[in-house]
């Protein structure tokens, strides 16, 4: 048990550190135009820049990881996460800080598909689902508590600062995670052409793959949205934020921490769906609250940590089934998972930018959409595991 501890707190905390590049200025995001000379768009376009860039990204160091080994991608996506947090840090003006953000979104990268991939490999069955949930309260805690901390850092310091506390994060959690994966954690096969084609022929993998992609977007395109939701639909400022985040979070943590006992129980499909389920309410309950225009902050944490909460439940069990795949495909998948929920995620937080000033209802469709998506996909891959597994030679 020590071991595989050993082997994962390291590599999930160099996933928290990469999460919070993302989330630790949100709080500073309604006044980086005034700050910088820009407009709302623009400033909403330094997370998008950041989240495109991650999402590219994906593809890139999933093949790289598979052909070249883990430590060679990590070393590799360190570094320009650490330039780019640089960049951030000391940029002028908007343009360059959008420009620094897409570098440092392609270094992050690199951990989101290494991680995932020497998790899954380290763990079978149910502990597979119970390890991965470590990964995922890490990516559901950070961007929640992340603003907290944000907004903290705001009474005391300007928007630079977040950038310089994630670049020191960086430097200390960096050398342990790279002791953390064995030299042995290297593709054995060689690698194929086609590999993500390949991929998406499976109808399991792309089934429930696209359908943790979907919810997965839906809620970090919902965390970039919220300041400026909560400024606009509520008329409050980052203290309400950062209660929202709280109520989501401790949700989420709640919930995952229960996945693995959840999974042993009623069975890893039965627990995505009721996930999914749960998160397709929630989602509705924001399209209500917007469309009947009741501005309630009771109601938006309660859907919040409804919504937050299934994704705990689900997200463990739902990687655990995308993940199953020929070894030597193992970076590819995790890859191309989180490609298409950073492109999600990028799309919807971009696209509803120019209509924030309308409050909740922009984000709320979103969300609705994209849960009731995941349903779907999610189905379809359940349909597909189950007819593999009667078509495998027995």
């Amino acid at each position: 048990m020590w071991t595989t501890l050993r082997t994962a707190l390291p590599l999930v905390g160099l996933t928290a550190v990469g999460l919070l590049a993302t989330d630790l200025y949100l709080p500073a995001l309604p006044g980086l135009p005034s700050a910088l000379n820009g407009t709302i768009a623009s400033a909403q376009a330094t997370l998008t820049a950041f989240t495109a860039s991650l999402a590219i990204s994906q593809l890139l160091w999933g093949a790289a990881s598979d052909r070249f080994g883990h430590r060679a991608v990590l070393a590799a996506g360190m570094l320009l996460q650490a330039l780019g947090g640089l960049a951030c840090a000391l940029a002028p003006g908007m343009t360059a800080l959008i420009v620094a953000r897409a570098v440092q979104g392609l270094g992050v990268g690199a951990a989101m598909v290494v991680v995932p991939t020497v998790l899954r490999s380290a763990f079978h069955g149910t502990r597979a689902v119970r390890a991965l949930s470590w990964l995922g309260i890490a990516e559901s805690m950070v961007p929640a508590l992340a603003p907290i901390a944000g907004a903290l850092l705001l009474t005391r310091s300007d928007w630079r600062f977040s950038f310089w506390i994630v670049l020191a994060a960086l430097v200390v959690v960096w050398p342990w995670a790279w002791r953390a994966i064995p030299p042995h954690q290297r593709a054995a096969a060689p690698p194929t052409r086609g590999g993500y084609v390949e991929l998406l022929a499976h109808r399991a993998y792309a089934g429930y793959a696209l359908g943790h992609a979907l919810c997965f977007g839906a809620l970090i395109s919902f965390v970039a949205s919220a300041p400026q939701v909560v400024a606009v639909w509520l008329g409050a400022g980052p203290a309400t934020f950062a209660l929202l985040q709280a109520f989501g979070v401790s949700a989420f943590v709640l919930m995952a921490a229960s996945s693995g006992f959840c999974a042993d129980r009623y069975g890893v499909d039965r627990i995505i769906m009721a996930g999914v389920a749960l998160q397709v309410v929630a989602a509705a309950g924001f399209l209500a609250l917007a469309w009947l225009d009741i501005r309630s902050l009771a109601g938006l944490i309660a859907g919040w940590s409804i919504f937050c909460g299934a994704l705990g439940l689900r997200g463990p069990a739902t990687m655990t089934r995308a993940l199953d795949v020929p070894g030597r495909l193992a970076g590819r998948a995790a890859g191309l998972m989180m490609f298409m929920a950073f492109c999600l995620a990028a799309v919807a937080t971009q696209g509803v930018a120019d209509y924030l000033t309308l409050g909740l209802m922009p984000i709320a469709a979103v969300c609705l959409g994209f849960t009731i998506a995941s349903a779907l996909l999610i189905i379809v891959g359940i349909t597909g595991r189950e007819k593999r597994a009667e078509s495998a030679p027995t």
